[in-house]
């Protein structure tokens, strides 16, 4: 959901868009903050992309992220609002920067790689995503699920059954099957199902487009449509689907794209103004 809606007196100052931070690495996310205290609907875009917009006490709020993908050089976002003066486009852009990344191989049942389980997997994520809760429900830095050793980082380039495989797009963490996997933030459980790659998953919206994910789960302790408390056990860990040993993976979605969940746990991205 891009658009916003409100009714409100227009103001006298015309509209402005800021981005925060103005220059990020691959895999870092900006935050989007349209000053606007008049305006009754803004929609915004990044590379194509519709962003999840929600109002504040002096305009909206959103969130783009970036990716391994995202490429170096200057990200734009489009911002459409409207006042009592009619329609007004504005341009705002952020700087990303190229990030190095390493390179990981793994050996792993050539039946997990089938393009047709690939492609199932990815419809139930994006449905299960499709409609994000509008209003932010968490405000500051998000929590580790687990805490152990990191085992393979964020935009690591992944090499199966030596087959180049994209990159790992989220945090690995090696730490014994059974402990339990708590959620980062607030949220509502989304997802919580066997996917043939991600194996026991659980997804939750944080909303504003924001969604956490934890994959190979030995079981999950919750359901979809439950509203869940920042630190509340969601799974324990496991080593179900495409997996070589007890782990947790655990991932970040900002409107759509995967980023590095740990600059969550350090950079207090605000849900509220």
């Amino acid at each position: 959901m891009a658009l916003a809606l409100a009714t409100g007196r227009a103001s006298a100052a015309p509209p402005s868009v800021a981005l925060t931070p103005q220059q990020v690495v691959q895999g870092q996310a900006v935050q989007l903050d349209l000053h606007a205290p008049g305006a009754d609907a803004a929609v915004a875009t990044a590379g194509g992309r519709p962003l999840v917009l929600f109002r504040t006490s002096w305009g909206y709020r959103g969130f783009l992220g970036t990716s391994p993908a995202t490429p170096p050089g200057k990200l734009v976002v489009r911002v459409r609002v409207r006042t009592a003066e009619g329609w007004r486009e504005l341009l705002a852009s952020a700087s990303v920067k190229a990030r190095s990344f390493g390179v990981r191989r793994l050996s792993v049942p050539p039946a997990l790689l089938d393009p047709a389980l690939v492609a199932y997997e990815r419809r139930r994520v994006q449905l299960a995503t499709a409609a994000p809760w509008v209003q932010p429900l968490w405000d500051g830095p998000f929590g580790l699920p687990v805490r152990g050793p990191v085992s393979s980082p964020y935009g690591v380039r992944s090499v199966y059954n030596r087959r180049w495989w994209g990159h790992h797009l989220g945090v690995d963490f090696r730490v014994p099957a059974g402990r339990p996997v708590r959620a980062a933030q607030n949220g509502v459980v989304v997802l919580a199902e066997r996917l043939p790659l991600g194996g026991n998953t659980v997804i939750l919206d944080h909303g504003a487009g924001v969604f956490t994910a934890y994959l190979h789960l030995a079981s999950a302790t919750v359901q979809v449509g439950q509203h869940v408390r920042a630190g509340q056990v969601v799974g324990t860990v496991g080593s179900t689907g495409l997996s070589t040993a007890p782990h947790l993976h655990w991932g970040l979605r900002v409107n759509g794209v995967l980023v590095d969940p740990l600059a969550w746990t350090a950079q207090a991205f605000r849900g509220g103004p």
